[in-house]
């Protein structure tokens, strides 16, 4: 046997044993994002169902009473809308045969909601007094909560997102 023929065997052994190794990496990989995005959809669909039931009604003597839901904000509404959306898409969402840019995307509008519904949360808890605005988490508390709630979970989901964009990307380099 020359020594061509040894080095010729030699490396078709390492090329089986590196295309092993890919597989396994990349079977790895796959399943590594497939749990990363049923834990974004359970979380995203939690994150729901809690401003869907953070409805609350607080009766006043001189007032009567006043009920407060997310339907009374707009920034509410965006937010609910994106996680909704977020929810049906991230179980559909796969590493190599859709676009590689819907993680990001759904990233970014989820961001973006997430940013607005906290700013109006804050000044609902904080209030502004530059500007005459009140606090009404002290009024609603158990509203705030929810939203306190949501938001903190739609944080999550964020970094979750983030996740799924690295895995993504490891599993188109490899």
């Amino acid at each position: 046997m020359s020594t061509e023929e040894v080095k010729g065997k030699e490396s078709s052994v390492e090329e089986g044993r590196h295309s092993d190794a890919s597989k396994a990496l990349s079977f790895a990989s796959l399943s590594a994002s497939l749990g990363v995005r049923k834990l974004l959809f359970w979380t995203v669909f939690v994150a729901a169902i809690v401003v869907h039931t953070s409805k609350q009604t607080v009766g006043d003597y001189s007032y009567g009473s006043k009920t407060t839901k997310y339907t009374h904000y707009p920034a509410y509404n965006l937010w609910e809308v994106w996680k909704q959306i977020l929810s049906s898409q991230s179980l559909i969402l796969r590493c190599r045969t859709s676009s590689e840019y819907n993680p990001i995307i759904m990233l970014t509008l989820l961001a973006s909601a997430t940013g607005t519904a906290g700013a109006v949360l804050f000044i609902g808890t904080k209030g502004n007094s530059h500007d005459g605005w009140s606090k009404t988490c002290n009024v609603f508390d158990k509203f705030c909560r929810y939203m306190w709630a949501s938001f903190g979970l739609s944080i999550f989901a964020c970094f979750l997102l983030v996740w799924i964009i690295v895995l993504s990307a490891g599993a188109i380099r490899t």
